[in-house]
């Protein structure tokens, strides 16, 4: 080792309830700055969506149905690239700085520069996989072209969640906060010069940055160079900063280790796995739900929307409470571990049931904000009640997904995930809506079920406590150089 174990006050955790007082002041801090990168990186987004709709409808559905192509072969890869987190987070908390910190990034980078080929190629071959889903041929060309611009960037994505894992496992959630903020407001400014185009400034005879108007390939260009801007930024933060290249030595390019990355691919793909089937899980769930038939299906919508945006502190929380837990694990104090864990817990189990109160107190107005149609807002009331259930127990399988992740439990996760989502929640909801004929009421109800005893699941495999004994650094890993 190179260093010493990250341990508070420089030996044993206290205690009683300071401890727990130093706990959530803890969870917290790191938490909040990670909330706002969500809010910053979900804003993107929401920007592109504002001002494609004041130039077509047709730019406008393009990108909605490209972003969440695009968003759906991402996350074949986006754990894989994320799980540097969990290895730089263990190895900063024994205190194993150049040889795991510096070298696992670099592992993670490697992988990350081959997924993100690969997504890019996706992209650019994807116009006869778009032209299956049956859309009209002038949607099919717009959302190729927004994926095709969209993906040249995917390299700098999947490098972004690596660095992003170095940052966070090393407790530092402020850096990688304020570049997501700057890259979100360049992302605006380029909006607005390449969807609508600009004359540009006259210089000598000339008009410098003149550009025509570009429409959703200028939406899809302009986010692109952000997610670029924020990668190179974090890259220039790591190699400027002179400690950490003395620390770290992550100036200093690794080879590709053979054994490191498979012990990368040994965590990092059941994660991976777990997020694709989780995702796949509920795409299918809507498209069932939009048998129920239009209205319902825009209801349902609309909920999607409403626990988005709630549910940015729990990922917060999780991100936080893996984020110490790994911390914790490389140590070798699970113990305390097993306490941040339990308070992370605490917290979003808190969080959940305010959200419940606030669900249940708004239920009659709450789906206004988004309609005014009275057929909608008909489901409304009923369906926030539900909501009010459902976040709960989807806040809590993110809390346990995430706590089992840090400490490199992941096989545990996504056997749990794989067994509820495909073998309950998908037969239930097309039991419900399908053969019996059920509203998208009962069927959120039955999603609220599952994803209870998912998180059910999650909390018994963390209390039995099998994930202490997990070792994410096998020999065969070798040491930087």
């Amino acid at each position: 080792m190179n260093g010493h174990p990250i341990l508070p006050h420089g030996g044993d955790a206290p205690t009683g309830g300071p401890w727990r007082i130093h706990h959530a002041r803890e969870i917290v801090v790191l938490a909040s700055p990670i909330v706002m990168s969500m809010i910053s990186h979900t804003m993107m987004w929401t920007v592109d969506t504002i001002f494609l709709g004041r130039f077509s409808s047709l730019a406008l559905g393009a990108a909605g149905l490209g972003g969440v192509l695009t968003w759906a072969a991402y996350s074949l890869f986006n754990n894989l690239s994320r799980i540097n987190g969990t290895f730089v987070a263990q190895a900063h908390g024994k205190g194993d700085d150049e040889e795991a910190v510096g070298h696992y990034t670099w592992q993670a980078i490697h992988l990350s520069l081959v997924t993100g080929l690969l997504l890019t190629l996706l992209g650019y071959f994807s116009l006869p996989l778009l032209r299956l889903t049956g859309n009209p041929p002038d949607v099919v060309e717009a959302t190729y072209t927004y994926v095709r611009w969209r993906t040249l960037s995917a390299v700098f994505t999947q490098v972004g969640f690596a660095l992003l894992g170095y940052f966070q496992g090393r407790r530092d959630v402020r850096t990688p906060m304020w570049i997501a903020i700057f890259a979100n407001a360049l992302n605006a400014v380029l909006d607005l010069w390449l969807i609508f185009g600009w004359e540009g400034l006259p210089v000598g005879g000339r008009r410098l940055l003149a550009v025509p108007a570009m429409g959703i390939a200028g939406a899809s260009i302009a986010t692109s160079i952000s997610v670029v801007v924020n990668t190179v930024l974090m890259a220039a933060v790591i190699l400027a900063d002179r400690d950490q290249r003395r620390r770290y030595r992550i100036h200093v390019p690794r080879r590709p280790d053979f054994g490191a990355l498979r012990n990368m691919v040994r965590v990092g793909l059941p994660s991976t796995l777990e997020g694709f089937i989780d995702m796949c899980s509920f795409s299918l769930f809507t498209v069932l739900v939009g048998r129920a038939g239009a209205i319902q299906l825009a209801a349902s919508q609309i909920t999607v929307q409403l626990l988005s945006f709630s549910f940015m502190p729990m990922w917060g929380l999780t991100s936080a409470g893996a984020v110490l837990v790994g911390n914790w694990v490389g140590a070798g104090r699970p113990d305390v571990a097993a306490r941040y864990g339990r308070q992370v817990y605490k917290m979003g189990l808190l969080y959940c049931l305010i959200l419940a109160v606030i669900f249940y107190a708004f239920r009659g107005g709450i789906f206004r904000i988004f309609t005014p149609d009275p057929a909608i807002l008909a489901f409304g009331a009923g369906l926030a009640l539900v909501a009010s259930v459902f976040q709960i127990g989807d806040g809590m399988r993110m809390v346990g997904s995430g706590l089992l992740t840090g400490a490199g439990d992941t096989r545990s996760v996504l056997l749990i995930t794989a067994v509820v989502m495909w073998g309950i929640f998908l037969p239930l909801t097309w039991l419900l809506v399908v053969r019996g004929g059920g509203d998208v009421r009962v069927a959120w109800l039955g999603g609220a079920g599952c994803y209870a005893l998912e998180a059910v699941l999650l909390y018994w495999r963390f209390r039995r406590g099998a994930w202490q004994r997990t070792d994410i650094f096998r020999a065969g890993a070798g040491a930087a150089g």
